[in-house]
C-alpha cells in the first residue's frame, strides 16, 4: 500500500475553501503534511478513516484532519459540503494556533455529528466562501474571525468546557507524560508516581476527556513518531529507540495499530 502526496495548496497559500466534489469515490489513504482539513458535510453517505477512526459519513457532519494524519474516503453516496485548507502559518498568533496546533491532549475530536445546529455551522462555511470569494479589505482576519466561532461551536457540541482547567490530577499526569512518555509507556506508572490506582486515572481521563490514560500516552507517542517521521533524519531504529521501544518490530506495530499504516509508509508518503 503506498500513501499518496496531496498537497492542494501552493506554497504562497494559507487559505483556501472549496466545494466537495459532487461524486461517489473511494480514496487511498493520504495525508497532509503542513495544513488542517476542515470539512463539512450537508450530505452523504459512506465511511470516512482518520487513522484509525472509523467515522460514518451522513448530513450536518463535520472532520477535523490535522496535519500528519491519513485519512480516506468509502462514499456511497453524492457528498456535498465544504472543505476548508488552513496553513499553520495562517493562525500565527491567534487563539486558534495554540488550541489546534500546540495543546495536549488534542483539544478537538476527528470527527463530529452536528444534526442539531446543522444550519448555524452551514452559515459559518458560506460566510467564510463569501468572504474568500470577495476578498475584500480585511478578509483575512474576518475568515480568522469565523473560524474561532466555529471552533468555539465545536466545544459546545462536544459538551466541552475547557474554560474550566483540568483537574489537578489530570494537570499532573499531563505534565508526567510530557516530561516521560518516551520511556515510560504503562499507565500504572503514571498512576503509581500520582499515588492513585490505574482504575482511578483511567476514570478521570474518561470523565474529562472521554478516552483512556492509555490513550492518552498513546496519542502522545504517535504525534512525537509523526514529528520524527517528517523532520528528522533518523532512521526507524533509532527512531524506535528513541521512543522507548525495545525493538523496531514493537514500534511498527504500534505505529501501524494507531494510524493504520507502518511508520516507513507514512515518512514515504507524506514527507
Amino acid at each position: 500500500m503506498q500513501i499518496e502526496i496531496k498537497n492542494k495548496l501552493n506554497d504562497r497559500e494559507l487559505f483556501r475553501i472549496k466545494r466537495m466534489k459532487e461524486v461517489i469515490k473511494t480514496t487511498h489513504p493520504h495525508g497532509h503534511k503542513e495544513y488542517l482539513e476542515i470539512i463539512y458535510l450537508t450530505q452523504g453517505e459512506g465511511l470516512h478513516q482518520i487513522d484509525h477512526h472509523r467515522f460514518p459519513v451522513s448530513g450536518n457532519s463535520l472532520y477535523l484532519v490535522m496535519p500528519g494524519q491519513i485519512h480516506n474516503w468509502e462514499l456511497t453516496a453524492i457528498p456535498k459540503g465544504f472543505v476548508i485548507m488552513v496553513q499553520k502559518d495562517f493562525l500565527l498568533g491567534h487563539p486558534l494556533y495554540d488550541a489546534l496546533f500546540q495543546t495536549f491532549p488534542l483539544a478537538f475530536s476527528s470527527g463530529y455529528r452536528l444534526e442539531n445546529a446543522g444550519a448555524t455551522f452551514e452559515g459559518i462555511f458560506e460566510s467564510i466562501e463569501t468572504e474568500y470569494a470577495s476578498r475584500q479589505s480585511n478578509y483575512e482576519a474576518i475568515v480568522q474571525t469565523y473560524l474561532l466561532l466555529l471552533f468555539n461551536l465545536l466545544k459546545r457540541e462536544a459538551h466541552m468546557d475547557r474554560s474550566q482547567p483540568e483537574p489537578p490530577l489530570l494537570k499532573s499526569f499531563f505534565e508526567l507524560v510530557a516530561a516521560h512518555y518516551k520511556s515510560m509507556h504503562e499507565v500504572a506508572w503514571y498512576s503509581g508516581q500520582l499515588n492513585v490506582t490505574p482504575k482511578t486515572l483511567n476514570a478521570n481521563c474518561r470523565r474529562f476527556l472521554d478516552k483512556t490514560a492509555g490513550a492518552v500516552i498513546n496519542e502522545k507517542l504517535t504525534a512525537e513518531s509523526k514529528r520524527l517521521l517528517l523532520y528528522s533524519q533518523a532512521n526507524l531504529g533509532e527512531i524506535a529507540y528513541e521512543l522507548g521501544f525495545t525493538d523496531p518490530s514493537h514500534f511498527n506495530k504500534f505505529f501501524k495499530r494507531q494510524t493504520g499504516v507502518l511508520p516507513s509508509i507514512y515518512r514515504k508518503g507524506i514527507s
